[in-house]
């Protein structure tokens, strides 16, 4: 248990482990239900963060330092990978072309605004929140980022025949997502109540959206379009709390 739970911290984030926190190569695909709690911890500490420092940072400020927080605690990683599907995905190439795309290591112009815009929608959205709003919707993004890639792990095939994908691919069960969406649901309905199941079905909906196009462009799931629903679910967070505000 303790070990799938290291492997999932990880993976998912950059927080350092001691060195007694001791893993096995196949306690990171049997991580995967754990995934939910690391995006529990990740929302705590930038939840409590944002709740400590309402009163001493400007709003408009605050918004972009919490936006870097949620971008540090995964080392930007997932930021690579929004890029990275921006620049294959736009591209509108044939899939075997969209997947050697991902794999460069250079971001392209549709991969700079792929990054920029949802950057952008989340320090919007967080500057359009109340001090209190902005700690429950910190709380509540990384988890949803998190619950999503369950989803996709679960239902969507590897796209690649070699890699951390196949991998992750090994011991998946439906269950997993019955698991990641209750904690999603019950966590946002402790949070916001009805606006928190708002919110969920919004992060339900767009993962959808998004595995359909995945499968549709390159038949399944990268590391790469893991980290673009991440980021995306985070964002849809955000900015569904930030239309539901203008009630």
């Amino acid at each position: 248990m303790f070990g799938r739970l290291w492997a999932a911290i990880g993976f998912l984030t950059i927080l350092p482990l001691p060195t007694w926190c001791q893993q096995t190569e196949e306690d990171l695909p049997r991580s995967v239900p754990l995934f939910p709690l690391v995006g529990l911890v990740i929302g705590g500490l930038v939840g409590g963060v944002a709740y400590l420092s309402a009163t001493y940072l400007p709003h408009a400020v605050a918004a972009v330092v919490y936006t870097l927080l949620l971008a540090v605690a995964h080392g930007g990683l997932h930021l690579d990978g929004l890029a990275d599907t921006g620049d294959g995905f736009f591209s509108h190439r044939q899939r075997e072309r969209i997947l050697a795309i991902m794999q460069d290591a250079r971001i392209g112009a549709y991969g700079c605004v792929t990054l920029m815009g949802v950057l952008a929608l989340k320090v919007a959205a967080l500057g359009s929140l109340t001090p209190l709003l902005v700690a429950k919707a910190l709380f509540l993004a990384p988890l949803a980022g998190r619950c999503s890639m369950v989803l996709m792990l679960v239902i969507l095939p590897s796209a690649r025949e070699e890699g951390m994908g196949k991998l992750f691919k090994q011991g998946r069960s439906f269950w997993e997502v019955l698991w990641a969406v209750a904690v999603l649901a019950v966590a946002s309905w402790c949070t916001l109540q009805w606006d928190g199941l708002v919110v969920t079905g919004a992060v339900i909906g767009l993962t959808i959206v998004f595995m359909g196009l995945c499968q549709r462009k390159i038949n399944g799931f990268t590391g790469d379009t893991l980290g673009a629903l991440s980021e995306l679910s985070e964002a849809m967070t955000l900015v569904t709390l930030s239309i539901l505000l203008l009630r």
